[in-house]
């Protein structure tokens, strides 16, 4: 079977993004380690939690295309599933994991 470029190119961007925020994760981790004084070191690990969190997103969305590319097998139904994450102890975040196409649910024709 033949992957559609369609779907290399969205693979290689997403990987490309994703090489890309852990990269300013590296950055975000030095500053943490140098913040001076409590308020700073604070922000810091808040912006790491922030970024850790954009992260796992965008691995579930790697994962999701290299499926479709077929350059991955499927995971567990479990992985799929939408979970909640707090980053702070006044938010709670709804993560739906980016699903490959075989999973998706088909669209409704509206009549």
């Amino acid at each position: 079977m033949v992957t559609p470029l369609e779907d290399v190119e969205r693979l290689f961007n997403a990987v490309k993004n994703l090489r890309n925020e852990r990269r300013k994760m590296q950055k975000l981790s030095q500053r943490a380690l140098h913040a001076n004084g409590p308020k700073a070191s604070q922000k810091a690990n808040v912006d790491l939690n922030w970024q850790a969190f954009h992260i796992n997103k965008i691995e579930h969305l790697v994962h999701a295309v290299a499926v479709d590319c077929g350059f991955a097998d499927l995971r567990e139904p479990n992985h799929y599933k939408p979970y909640s994450v707090k980053l702070t102890g006044f938010h709670e975040y709804e993560v739906v994991p980016e699903k490959p196409r075989d999973l998706r649910l088909p669209s409704v024709a509206l009549t």
